[in-house]
């Protein structure tokens, strides 16, 4: 069950890296309403997931797996 959070959260993270990216580079040409608050939002989405990862690595990395 576990694994299947991980990879999930993995891919999640890898979307809303890109979708952050998109917003950022186009925000300035397509003058996106609201465009900051979003990019903020995501961005805490994504250290939230990173830190969940970070931590799961970690406890197996303490635990010899």
């Amino acid at each position: 069950m576990l694994e299947k959070v991980k990879t999930i959260s993995k891919y999640a993270l890898n979307f809303l890296t890109i979708t952050n990216a998109l917003l950022v580079g186009l925000e300035p040409i397509w003058n996106i309403p609201y465009a900051d608050k979003v990019i903020a939002t995501i961005s805490v989405v994504m250290a939230v997931i990173s830190t969940y990862l970070l931590g799961n690595k970690a406890m197996h990395t303490m635990k010899g797996e």
